[in-house]
């Protein structure tokens, strides 16, 4: 039964809804058409016994010829009559609706015999009780008789039909009823997905509108307060690293200013390099912290284009670096984010390989961006750790190339506030392979 059960919450609840108001429906179903038929059975007959009524009364002061003149202008489908001055035997015994010959006694007067009439189809009399047709013979004061022929009560067909219209059109309308409401019911949930999907991409997104039923709101409320908390936090760690970068950047400053009196030349440089690797660090740190990022805003841009751009710049630097893919690719994203986190592994790539391969693509979900080099690689135990700041792998990266070991934890963070992920492997000739997933957005 798992193929019936729905997989989404929407699915679930208007078929839970559908199921409880059919249910209902048929459980209800029986009484409805009992009553039903009750109502229509009693205004049919209430109908026929007074027409009976005024033609008898009629009757009675015709003589033969004007009753046989007038039987043909009287007769319809529903109620056919002739009339009789003897009954034969059969028809002259006890009479086989005693509760309806009653009645009609009662109402004219007389003694009426009412008799089941002789049809085919016996089948369908079993279907259909109420197409059963009755005979009722009714005295006259000259002793002549009338016979009438009549259903027992409603045309069933007529009236079958018309029941099952109803039915269908009320089966229809619960149907419609119920996705409605479940679409109403599963909407918050829908609302707070969209919001926890675009807050993981954008920090600082437009908070949730309150609106809807008390449960609902204080759910909202709480939400935009966690986002408001989020934001603030990441801006106070932005203010407070920017004020100790300041801090640092004037103590640097009159570190440098002192080496200008050490006498001795070689430990002079020894001490401006560290002074620069120090400013890099800082910089580098104050960049990664202030994530900008998470303030660019998500535009159209052609992806191709950009990488392709990031390349041709490398290869007037006189570096190997290869582009394969499309000439054209749009994406949502920021582009000077994206051009960060794509530009740290592509320098990654030729600083520690001879050469860099950049292959874009795309699958049915993500647009893959994927960077080969043909370095040393890195142990695959020490994979993970290389996305933490300020680690370098001395034994799998040249101290010399310089950096700060924050290149790939700017490039992860740029890429997860996207909605993608990161990933490293090692190739297997030798070299490294990295895995910049974007989520493809329709």
């Amino acid at each position: 039964m798992r193929w019936f059960w729905p997989s989404g919450l929407t699915g679930r609840v208007a078929l839970v809804l559908i199921l409880a108001l059919i249910t209902v429906q048929l459980l209800s179903l029986p009484f409805y058409l009992r009553q039903q038929t009750s109502e229509a059975t009693e205004l049919y007959q209430h109908s026929t016994l007074q027409r009976i009524n005024h033609i008898v009364k009629l009757f009675e002061q015709l003589n033969a010829t004007q009753r046989r003149d007038l039987l043909p202008a009287l007769n319809s489908p529903s109620l056919s009559m002739d009339a009789y001055y003897q009954l034969t035997q059969a028809e002259s015994k006890a009479t086989d609706e005693p509760s309806l010959a009653a009645t009609l006694s009662t109402q004219l007067d007389r003694n009426v015999i009412v008799k089941h009439a002789k049809q085919d189809g016996s089948m369908l009399l079993d279907m259909f009780p109420s197409q059963q047709r009755i005979a009722i013979w009714v005295p006259l004061k000259d002793n002549s008789w009338l016979r009438f022929s009549t259903s027992s009560s409603l045309p069933s067909s007529g009236w079958i039909m018309h029941i099952s219209a109803q039915i269908i059109m009320l089966c229809i309308a619960v149907i419609i009823l119920a996705i409605v409401a479940a679409r109403q019911l599963t909407r918050p949930i829908r609302t707070f997905a969209a919001a926890a999907e675009r807050l993981g991409t954008d920090v600082n997104a437009e908070p949730i509108e309150e609106k809807g039923s008390t449960e609902l709101r204080k759910a909202t409320r709480a939400f935009n307060t966690m986002q408001q908390r989020l934001q603030s936090y990441v801006e106070d760690r932005t203010k407070m690293l920017a004020a100790i970068s300041h801090d640092l950047r004037t103590s640097l400053t009159r570190l440098r200013l002192r080496t200008e009196f050490i006498e001795d030349e070689q430990q002079q440089r020894k001490a401006e390099h560290d002074l620069e690797d120090m400013e890099a660090m800082l910089a580098s740190t104050l960049t990664f912290a202030r994530d900008d990022a998470g303030q660019e805003k998500l535009v159209n841009l052609d992806l191709a284009k950009l990488i392709h751009t990031l390349c041709d710049d490398m290869e007037d630097l006189e570096k190997d670096v290869i582009y394969q893919g499309p000439e054209a690719l749009t994406c949502l994203g920021r582009p000077t984010a994206l051009k960060r986190a794509i530009s740290n592994v592509i320098i990654n790539a030729v600083n520690y390989g001879k050469k860099a391969k950049v292959t874009l693509s795309q699958d049915e979900e993500n647009i893959n961006i994927q960077v080969e080099d043909d370095g040393p690689g890195i142990p695959a135990e020490q994979i993970e750790k290389v996305f933490e700041p300020f680690v370098r792998l001395d034994q799998a990266r040249n101290r010399s190339t310089g950096g700060t070991g924050l290149g790939l934890s700017i490039t992860r963070s740029v890429i997860r506030s996207h909605g993608g992920d990161v990933t490293l492997k090692n190739h297997h000739k030798s070299g490294l392979v990295v895995t910049l997933a974007l989520p493809k957005v329709s």
